[in-house]
């Protein structure tokens, strides 16, 4: 395992989650975005949003297996699809209501998709704040195009991402597929301290950008307030 690189109150390893996981500690809980297990290829993938043809460990859901077997009974909310198996051991299903419908789908029916889903799972005992809000959780999604500031091309919305780790028991928040870092970005914004893993060096970069730039974004807002 490289060093990690550490900016501020958050920590980015560059590697496999599966052999970074057993070595890193003192996490709370676990906000991430694993791949979908589709195996999706675009046909417009273009440098400037992807990395690769493909999502890295996307032929199927065992790397987003192996990685929330490590995890345990740490309090988790996993995005995933509807058309793939949940997780062993999800105790409900949140749905993203993106609102106005981005995705393709199949082009046959004349429905366009435009909803996630969020999978909860570890020990409920630990989730926190007021049973306030239903299972459907409205957030307009990210632009869709590089040129507008899009980093990856699943990226989740940082105002999203925000309202989860709200639910979530305080502490260190775990990512372990970081892609662009939105889940760290959220965690700063919030105050919060944060560990992200990803084994796309490209998207590990951007990620480590996007992260300086939040933290000096945090700093200013605590000198004003100061």
């Amino acid at each position: 395992m490289s060093d990690p690189v550490v900016i501020g109150n958050a920590t980015l390893y560059l590697g496999d989650c599966r052999d970074i996981l057993p070595m890193v500690d003192g996490y709370s809980c676990c906000l991430t975005d694993s791949p979908y297990g589709d195996d999706y290829r675009s046909g417009h993938a273009t440098d400037a949003l992807w990395s690769e043809g493909n999502i890295r460990g996307d032929k199927d859901n065992s790397v987003r297996d192996a990685c929330l077997r490590l995890l345990g009974d740490v309090p988790t909310l996993c995005f995933g699809k509807w058309s793939k198996e949940a997780p062993v051991g999800t105790r409900m299903v949140l749905i993203w209501d993106k609102g106005g419908a981005l995705g393709m789908g199949d082009l046959r029916l004349p429905w366009k998709p435009d909803h996630e889903e969020v999978y909860v799972l570890g020990d409920p005992a630990l989730f926190v704040g007021r049973r306030d809000c239903g299972s459907v959780i409205y957030c307009p999604p990210v632009q869709s195009m590089a040129k507008n500031g899009r980093q990856h091309p699943n990226e989740k919305p940082v105002a999203l991402l925000c309202r989860l780790l709200e639910k979530l028991p305080a502490g260190t928040v775990i990512d372990p597929f970081m892609g662009s870092g939105s889940t760290l970005v959220a965690a700063s914004r919030l105050g919060r301290p944060s560990i992200g893993i990803e084994s796309d060096p490209v998207y590990f970069e951007r990620a480590c950008k996007r992260i300086e730039q939040a933290q000096r974004q945090s700093d200013m807002f605590a000198g004003e307030a100061a």
